[in-house]
C-alpha cells in the first residue's frame, strides 16, 4: 500500500459537522461501569492496589529526595520522620553530610571552572599533618570531564590532599600551567606525577 494524491476521484475528507453516539458505542458512564466490574472480577485481582502500608526502600527515599529537590537538612528530617513513623524497610539507611568542609571553605577559592587551594600551610595545619614539601608530591588525574590535582604521601601514611579541581577542561600544556600557577607550584617546588597522558604533555 502507497500513499494516493488527492484529485477529484480522491477528495480530501471532511469531518462530520455533529457526532451522535451510536446504541453500539459506549458512553462514559458505561466505561465506568466496566472499569467497577472489573474491580470485582476474580480474573484482574492481582492487578488490584493493596490497603497494606508500602515501607520505603532505599530507592524509593533517594527517588523522593531528588524529585522534591529537597534541601540537606530537609533530606534530614524527612528521614527521621520516616524512620519515626515505621515507614522505612529495615536496610534502608541515612546517609547526611556532617559539614566537615565547612572549615577548610575559607581555603579554597573558585575562578570560572578552577577551584584551587590557596593556602597550602593552613590545610596542613588543619589536617593535622606535618607538612614538609619533600615528603608530599603532586598528582594529576584526568577524565573527559575534568582536571584534578592532589598531594600525596610519598610513604601513603596520609589520606591525599586536593589542592585543584577544574570542570570541562581538557588536558592539554596550557591546562596543566594554570592549574600550577593557582596552586603556588613554584613556590613549593614539589614532585609531581601523572597519569600516562598528562606526563606526556
Amino acid at each position: 500500500m502507497r500513499p494516493v494524491p488527492h484529485s477529484t476521484e480522491f477528495p480530501v475528507p471532511k469531518p462530520p459537522t455533529n457526532m451522535m453516539l451510536s446504541d453500539s458505542e459506549s458512553s462514559d458512564e458505561d466505561v465506568g461501569q466496566a472499569n467497577n466490574n472489573m474491580d470485582c472480577d476474580p480474573t484482574y485481582a492481582g492487578a488490584s492496589f493493596s490497603n497494606e502500608p508500602h515501607l520505603l526502600t532505599q530507592g524509593d527515599l533517594n527517588d523522593s529526595v531528588r524529585d522534591l529537590n529537597l534541601s540537606k537538612k530537609q533530606t534530614e528530617l524527612l528521614g527521621f520522620r520516616l524512620k519515626g513513623w515505621n515507614l522505612l524497610c529495615q536496610d534502608t539507611k541515612l546517609c547526611f553530610y556532617d559539614g566537615s568542609h565547612e572549615e577548610f571553605k575559607n581555603f579554597f577559592s573558585q575562578e570560572e571552572v578552577v577551584v584551587f587551594c590557596n593556602d597550602v600551610c593552613s590545610v596542613m595545619e588543619v589536617l593535622d599533618h606535618e607538612y614538609n614539601p619533600d615528603q608530599w608530591h603532586l598528582f594529576f588525574d584526568s577524565s573527559k570531564v575534568n582536571l584534578k590535582v592532589v598531594l600525596l604521601h610519598n610513604e601513603n601514611r596520609f589520606p591525599s590532599v586536593p589542592l585543584a579541581y577544574a570542570a570541562n577542561m581538557k588536558e592539554s600544556y596550557e591546562s596543566m600551567k594554570l592549574l600550577l600557577g593557582k596552586i603556588k607550584y613554584d613556590e613549593f617546588k614539589w614532585k609531581f606525577c601523572g597519569d600516562l597522558k598528562v606526563v606526556a604533555l
